[in-house]
């Protein structure tokens, strides 16, 4: 997820400094990055990597599925429901809710802190 996360937030790293942000190898980060997109996550590489945010569907261009926080977050539900059994999906999906709104208002205010310096 650190990989996803720094894709997300810096687009157009080159796979070295995708690798040194997500502190992983660049082998490491070749094998994640097939996982990630095996998972449905649109990460190309063109000019830099990126989470493709349109897609072209019968000649259209449509936003793909997964973007931004909100999209991260669904995708992530959605592969807990399918890859976890449901009584340990249906717990972590209670914790995740009760949880995330208080670990995001932590990192807003860390990112905001950092930024001040």
């Amino acid at each position: 997820m650190r990989i996803l996360a720094a894709v997300i937030r810096e687009p157009g790293l080159t796979p070295g400094q995708l690798a040194e942000r997500a502190r992983v190898s660049e082998r490491t980060l070749r094998r994640d990055l097939s996982l990630l997109r095996r998972d449905g996550y649109p990460i190309s590489y063109s000019d830099g990597y990126q989470v493709q945010e349109l897609l072209r569907l019968n000649g259209e261009e449509v936003r793909s599925p997964g973007q931004g926080l909100g999209g991260v977050y669904e995708h992530q539900l959605r592969l807990l429901r399918e890859q976890v059994p449901p009584p340990l999906a249906e717990r972590v999906e209670r914790e995740l809710e009760a949880e995330a709104p208080a670990a995001l208002a932590g990192l807003i205010a860390h990112v905001l802190e950092r930024g001040s310096r």
